[in-house]
């Protein structure tokens, strides 16, 4: 799990998991310490990665003020063997 302070008070968490039957999926959930939890866990990653497959150490989260969260992770989707890079910019 990773977490990103997008404000004061406000923090984006994301993570990358395994645990759906279609593989490795990345996802994003705000929080903010007045209020809680904001919203449902949002699936960022549009396909699945292979559970079979590690998909490396490669993770990362970042806020792009006005514009959303910046996040990248490791994947192996559409039958690849290896794990590849993706991102991609959550709006808010």
């Amino acid at each position: 799990m990773y977490v990103t302070c997008a404000s004061p008070g406000l923090a984006a968490v994301a993570w990358l998991a395994d645990n759906s039957p279609k593989g490795y999926a990345t996802y994003l959930r705000l929080y903010s310490i007045r209020f809680g939890w904001l919203a449902p866990v949002a699936q960022i990653s549009s396909k699945f990665g292979n559970p079979a497959i590690w998909p490396g150490d490669t993770f990362g989260i970042s806020v792009l003020p006005g514009t959303g969260v910046a996040l990248s992770w490791g994947s192996a989707v559409g039958g690849s063997k290896n794990s590849k890079i993706y991102a991609t910019v959550a709006g808010r």
